[in-house]
């Protein structure tokens, strides 16, 4: 049998229209909450994108001090290294107390200095290679004069005095020139002279008269001792 269809054309159409529109809504819906779900990934992310931004950008102003920290410790440090290098220079490597220690030993008997100097001086350039002979300072082998620091120098020591006897003299040089701390010691010159002394009651005269009693005049020889300190060696080129 044929089935009739009743329904006007019109009827089928707003059907089919209504459909349409349904999918067409859920379509829309569909896609605001796919675009809301994206928007809040991409706001959420973005958040987390700017606390890692602002994090990087304190620890870029952090590296940035320190940075400059470091400058400022490496430049006093060169200058620091500057300075030592300079005070490195500049001592002269000698041990003062030991060779004052020396010569307290050695300055014995009826011997009075009445001067000591030391006095630095810079050590001679090198000979030249016909006379065989060099300066180079004690236990530092083949070290040139160019090579050596500023602060290594020679020290002359000039002792000055009085003796009882010009052989207390003659027995200082001996033991000046025995030490392993002095070298070169030769006497400067050696003469009698008179000194004079007070006398033991250690009391004020009222005249001259009395002060003339009151002291002695003693006959003892002057001395001046000059010698090298032994802080260098001369070796054979």
């Amino acid at each position: 049998m044929k089935e009739l269809d009743f329904l006007p054309e019109w009827y089928k159409e707003g059907r089919r229209r209504r459909s349409h529109m349904r999918r067409q809504y859920v379509a829309l819906a569909l896609i605001f909450v796919a675009m809301m779900a994206f928007n809040l990934t991409a706001t959420h992310k973005a958040g987390k994108a700017a606390a890692e931004l602002a994090h990087f950008e304190e620890q870029r102003m952090r590296a940035e001090g320190t940075v400059h920290e470091f400058g400022v410790v490496t430049k006093e440090l060169n200058q620091l290294k500057v300075k030592a290098d300079l005070m490195e220079r500049m001592d002269s490597k000698i041990d003062v107390a030991a060779v004052l220690a020396e010569m307290s030993c050695l300055i014995t008997g009826p011997v009075a200095l009445s001067r000591a100097e030391f006095i630095a001086e810079p050590l001679s350039r090198p000979a030249p290679p016909e006379s065989g002979s060099a300066v180079r300072t004690a236990g530092t082998p083949g070290t040139s004069e160019a090579e050596l620091p500023f602060g290594r120098t020679r020290f002359r020591i000039v002792l000055a005095g009085v003796a009882a006897h010009p052989s207390h003299v003659a027995d200082l040089v001996c033991r000046l020139d025995e030490s392993s701390y002095f070298q070169r010691v030769y006497p400067s010159f050696s003469r009698p002279t008179k000194i004079r002394i007070a006398g033991a009651a250690g009391v004020r005269s009222q005249t001259d008269a009395a002060a003339r009693r009151g002291s002695e005049t003693l006959e003892v020889t002057e001395f001046e001792i000059t010698c090298q300190l032994a802080n260098y060696e001369e070796i054979d080129s």
